[in-house]
């Protein structure tokens, strides 16, 4: 029988100072071969969270080196003072928050690393499980004396819906104080937060103990010879200016030329007359039409006319934009919506869009809308954006898409959504997403990065939105995919019908869509969840045992 050890290398526990942390974790090197990188990236933004749904910690990922955590996958001898051995021993070592390396995460990349769910290798081990208790020892926490607690310095498997234990939470709290409102609360309209699992966890109890004796850590070059390492830089280096403007509204309101109506009448008389001057070579010709009288005072209408029979099926079309607003699913298509409530589809329905929102009559179609946490609600029209509050524009709009931080360039939103899987703000367009601060009104920094990230949904998407079950919804054409929140990767690879769903159609006979439709449930989050021991020299075992003997 064979037995393995993880031997983790702390400093003395501090905490930091601030409770919002930049992380790199975009994998400063190159992760083990075999993993995907957009996975790994899953898997530690998963550990990160753990902490921060108990925590007033924010965490934000960034690529750069001026962040308060890095992260690595390193082999052998890496600069630090404790190499890595190889497969099957030491798996990662982490630092207890300060300068230099302090809060610093390195993980072996010779292990076998497995990603949620897959255990398809019984000698890997779960990323998952070790980044969770590494980065609490980068946040501050040392060992703990709690048996099952994740600071216990046994390594045990987590389950995808683990929830962080009695002990980390208070031990987290205590450094970082409590949360102060649930994620979901911030999504309008979001599920209830997830009930307890019941099942009891199971831990190692048999496993060998190595120990190391304390060693200097050697001293790593300063990256900031004239300051020191930064704590929490400017998120925005030059703080822009989100003072209200009023619209630019032309001088003269634009005028068709006067052209005079062509009318049937029974009597026309021409006359043509021709002069010509000496000192040009230029012969004037004037053509004059009498008619009768015309008593009625033409009408300038510089609007578009309303094209005839325009409303669209409700079984036979793609979808502009969905939203959630006021609780009920908004869907935009042309000029017109639909309204679905907790009975279906509202009758009357399409209705034109200017009926219930005060917004241009020439306007044919929106190309996104999401409503904020605020309650108002947000429209994307080509290269601007107008802001509702209930049914009434706020003043000040449209504005340009520039104001969010979005580049110049771009011509339109192809979708907007609050995402339930972290309560943030994210804008689609083309190959490419953007994350929203809404705090301040702002893109976050180190956007927009490839929408190939949401594994599956492909570019150009028609919209995107969350529905009140916690599920993400992606649609095009005249289809949609349901998404994998967690796996990050959408959960059927084929599209489903939209109208048979969403609309109440009925189906095509010839798919097999109607079988495999979303069930209305639930979403399932995870992770709410230390007194503790602590020591200058953390050792963190992880102890199992190779059935081939």
């Amino acid at each position: 029988m064979t037995q393995f050890v993880i031997l983790i290398l702390l400093r003395h526990p501090l905490h930091w100072q601030t409770r919002y942390l930049r992380v790199v974790q975009s994998l400063r090197t190159e992760q083990p071969s075999g993993l995907d990188t957009g996975g790994v990236r899953f898997e530690l933004s998963r550990a990160l969270d753990l902490w921060a749904r108990n925590s007033k910690l924010t965490f934000q990922e960034v690529n750069s080196d001026r962040a308060d955590i890095l992260v690595y996958f390193h082999s052998g001898h890496h600069g630090d003072g404790y190499p890595f051995d190889g497969r099957g021993q030491i798996l990662a070592h982490a630092f207890f928050p300060g300068r230099d390396r302090g809060g610093d995460v390195h993980f072996d990349e010779e292990e076998i690393w497995l990603l949620q769910d897959d255990n398809s290798n019984e000698e890997g081990t779960s990323l998952f499980a070790v980044a969770a208790h590494e980065f609490g020892h980068s946040l501050g926490l040392a060992h703990s004396s709690v048996s099952g607690a994740l600071m216990y310095p046994w390594y045990q498997g987590l389950s995808s819906n683990y929830e962080l234990p009695e002990d980390d939470r208070h031990g987290i709290q205590q450094m970082y104080g409590a949360p102060e409102e649930k994620l979901w609360a911030k999504i309008p309209g979001g599920p209830p937060p997830p009930e307890r699992p019941t099942t009891a966890r199971t831990t190692t109890t048999s496993v060998g103990t190595t120990y190391r004796p304390w060693r200097t850590r050697p001293t790593r070059p300063n990256h900031y010879p004239n300051d020191d390492r930064p704590r929490r830089p400017d998120r925005y280096p030059q703080k822009p200016d989100y003072r209200t403007e009023r619209p630019e509204r032309p001088e003269d309101r634009p005028q068709r030329p006067h052209k005079p109506h062509k009318h049937h009448t029974t009597s026309t008389t021409t006359t043509s007359t021709t002069s010509t001057t000496t000192t040009t070579t230029t012969t004037t010709t004037t053509t004059t039409t009498v008619r009768t009288p015309y008593t009625q005072r033409p009408r300038h209408r510089w609007t578009t006319p309303t094209p005839k029979n325009d409303k669209p099926d409700k079984c036979d079309t793609s979808y502009d934009a969905i939203s959630i607003i006021r609780r009920e699913i908004f869907v935009f298509k042309g000029r017109y919506l639909w309204r679905i409530g907790d009975q279906g589809l509202y009758e009357g329905y399409p209705a034109e869009i200017t009926r219930l929102f005060n917004l241009p009559e020439n306007i044919d179609h929106v190309d996104a809308v999401y409503e904020r946490p605020d309650k108002k609600i947000v429209f994307f029209i080509g290269k601007r954006y107008y802001v509702f509050n209930a049914n009434n524009l706020e003043p000040g709009y449209p504005k340009p898409l520039t104001k969010l931080g979005l580049p110049e360039s771009l011509e339109k939103i192809d979708g907007a959504m609050i995402w339930g899987h972290n309560g943030r703000t994210y804008f689609f367009s083309g190959s490419e997403y953007w994350r929203f601060d809404e705090s301040v009104n702002h893109i976050e920094l180190d956007y927009p990065r490839n929408i190939s990230m949401f594994a599956g949904v492909g570019t150009d998407i028609d919209a995107v939105f969350q529905w009140r079950d916690g599920k993400t919804y992606f649609f095009k054409g005249k289809g949609f995919w349901e998404f994998d929140d967690q796996r990050m990767k959408v959960a059927h690879e084929k599209q489903k019908l939209s109208a048979p769903f969403w609309m109440d159609c009925p189906p095509e006979l010839e798919t097999n869509d109607v079988e495999s439709y979303p069930r209305k449930s639930k979403i399932m989050a995870s992770n709410n969840a230390s007194s503790r021991s602590t020591f200058f020299l953390g050792i963190f075992f992880i102890a199992y045992f190779n059935k081939y003997l």
